[in-house]
């Protein structure tokens, strides 16, 4: 009774839900099309392979991006997590590259993400994912984007996306219907304005970039689309932020949106633009991928 008694008084002990005070996860986006070269800058498979062997050396584990979901919207306790070095993985638009070794541009093959996912002796907690590659919907742009931006060579498909979903390596998240690529001919925008996600900014546009691409999604992955969005060219319309996901994303499907804001996420991250970290961008090497974990871990990114 006194037990009873104590716990009206002062509550359960149960750890609260989302992320403490201080928690920070940084999420690296890497492009799979990015290979013109054989060594780190100018070939994301080199960098991502020498990434992951620096943050198993300093003790990172990998948080599939679906748990870092959970906590973020309070669903999982954040308490459990803390202490730990962690990192999230995302390759965005989808390429075949991501999962099918290729040749590449001087005729060798080389290994996809997939398989350099595979192989990395790296700790990744839960059952994964363990990254999210981020597609386009729409097959008829994929097919213009693969001439346009491609090598010709039919290597946007989405024939890999639902074995891929099956499995635990890299889960498949709505990277919009067409990415409003400047390069193809039209696009789902009421005005074909193109090469800029800022023109998503009515409900017509967003249900068209967002709701339909993942239900076709979903639909190429049997049905296990994971229910996250990366926002084409990094940009976040304010519309599409504060708006249309807070009051339809549910029904859409998705649960959180990912930016390329440059900063790790934490406690007070939106969830409507969870910042990530881009290769090529944010870092160009293995020296400043170090100096950028030294920030992270200092609390200043």
């Amino acid at each position: 009774m006194l037990s009873g008694l104590m716990q009206r008084l002062f509550g359960s002990r149960q750890p609260e839900p989302g992320p403490p005070p201080g928690w920070r996860v940084p999420v690296l986006c890497y492009h799979s099309w990015t290979m013109e070269t054989t060594t780190y800058q100018g070939n994301d498979h080199v960098a991502l392979e020498t990434d992951l062997a620096c943050l198993a050396a300093r003790g990172y584990a990998v948080l599939p991006l679906p748990m870092l979901v959970e906590v973020l919207r309070g669903e999982r306790p954040g308490s459990e997590l803390a202490g730990r070095k962690l990192v999230g993985l995302s390759f965005d638009d989808g390429r075949d590259h991501d999962y099918r070794d290729l040749p590449g541009a001087d005729g060798a093959l080389v290994p996809s993400m997939h398989t350099i996912l595979s192989r990395a002796r790296i700790e990744v907690l839960g059952v994964g994912p363990m990254a999210v590659s981020f597609v386009l919907a729409s097959a008829h742009a994929r097919r213009e984007l693969d001439v346009t931006c491609g090598s010709g060579r039919g290597e946007w498909e989405d024939d890999w996306w639902a074995p891929c979903a099956e499995g635990r390596v890299l889960g498949i998240g709505n990277h919009g219907w067409d990415h409003v690529h400047d390069t193809l001919e039209t696009v789902r925008q009421r005005d074909n304005l193109k090469g800029s996600f800022f023109h998503v900014d009515t409900f017509e546009d967003a249900e068209g970039q967002i709701a339909e691409a993942q239900a076709e999604i979903d639909r190429l992955c049997a049905g296990r689309a994971l229910p996250l969005f990366a926002y084409p060219y990094g940009h976040v319309p304010p519309y599409v932020r504060d708006e249309y996901f807070p009051r339809h994303g549910a029904r859409a499907g998705v649960r959180a949106a990912f930016g390329t804001g440059g900063a790790s996420v934490s406690a007070d991250s939106p969830l409507w633009d969870i910042p990530r970290f881009v290769c090529g961008w944010h870092w160009h090497d293995p020296e400043e991928f170090m100096a950028l974990l030294d920030s992270v871990e200092r609390g200043e990114r």
